[in-house]
């Protein structure tokens, strides 16, 4: 519909006058005005291009800026999606409390019936898990642990129990890898694998819709891991030497997200990260003061498909990525 420049400018001022300070429905205002929805619509968006119409988002709580960490982080890296939990201070305390909760939620939200679910294990997962609601209404999930359990009793390195946690707060089935994650030797290592009860869990995990894991830090001293990882000075020192900056289910990765190939990681029984591909949704877990290096491998990896940090490893990693 052809209108003069006089019409025109009239029918954009009434329109914007109804939607904006009347609140009436698109509907009713090109009723009124004799025109259609399309032209309508075209109207309303000429007033804003225009300047006729200036919104402000008036962000009352102050998280503007993590959504926008949040935009650059989904733009520059390809994913689904991302959160960046707003933290007060730069420590690790306050940062895997922050970020279990926010996973809790995602978490929450993302279940449903008859899912396959892959599922790690660590401080942070242990500690989300926790805050996540019961409920007993998503039905017949099925719960694959994605790596083999430390020796030591703390619950943390023991996938089987954080499994079982989880499906306390639903109801479905648990697929539990048993075997150590770090075995004595390569040997016994390849042995492991060829265990029809191993081997059938890890052709499982591959066909996960949701999986959810977390980052491990670049490798710094043993003291750092604590005992359940059982990791040595020597170890600790290989790794370093090949460059590794994180880990996912105790796959080593560089800065690039190539997995280093060293004896530690001949040593693990858990699921190649390469297979995480081949899942359906990868949500991963991770932040802190030392593991922005680990989330960007992660990212430039592309083993991940939701990215849930805080807003320091969050400015990190862009800047780091920003300058090369």
């Amino acid at each position: 519909m052809s209108f003069s420049a006089e019409k025109r400018y009239y029918l954009k001022l009434k329109s914007v006058y109804y939607y904006y300070e009347m609140n009436y429905t698109q509907v009713q205002i090109s009723e009124m005005l004799g025109v259609s929805r399309i032209t309508l619509g075209k109207l309303l968006r000429e007033a804003r291009e225009e300047g006729m119409v200036k919104i402000e988002i008036v962000d009352v709580r102050g998280v503007r800026a993590l959504l926008d960490l949040e935009v650059r982080l989904q733009e520059r890296f390809g994913l689904t999606d991302a959160m960046v939990a707003g933290v007060m201070e730069n420590e690790r305390g306050e940062i895997i409390r922050k970020l279990a909760a926010a996973g809790a939620r995602y978490m929450e939200d993302a279940i449903r019936s008859g899912m396959k679910l892959g599922l790690a294990w660590g401080r942070t997962q242990e500690l989300l898990i926790e805050y996540m609601q019961e409920n007993r209404g998503i039905k017949n999930i099925e719960v694959t642990t994605l790596l083999g359990g430390s020796g030591s009793a703390d619950a943390i390195a023991q996938p089987n129990i954080i499994a079982q946690r989880l499906l306390e707060k639903f109801s479905g089935t648990g697929y539990i890898l048993n075997a150590p994650y770090l075995c004595q030797t390569e040997e016994l290592c390849r042995a492991l694998y060829r265990e029809p009860q191993i081997a059938a869990v890890l052709e499982r995990a591959k066909t996960a819709d949701l999986t959810l894991i977390g980052i491990g830090e670049t490798p710094r001293s043993p003291e750092d891991y604590g005992q359940s990882y059982n990791y040595t000075e020597e170890m600790i020192d290989e790794l370093k030497a090949a460059g590794a900056v994180g880990d996912i289910c105790a796959n080593f990765y560089d800065i690039n997200g190539k997995v280093c190939n060293t004896s530690v990681s001949r040593r693990v029984v858990a699921i190649d990260i390469a297979d995480l591909r081949m899942h359906n949704k990868v949500v991963a877990v991770g932040g802190g003061p030392n593991k922005w290096a680990s989330v960007v491998g992660a990212l430039r990896g592309g083993y991940i498909d939701v990215l849930i940090t805080d807003k320091f490893t969050a400015e990190k990693v862009l800047d780091f990525t920003d300058a090369g």
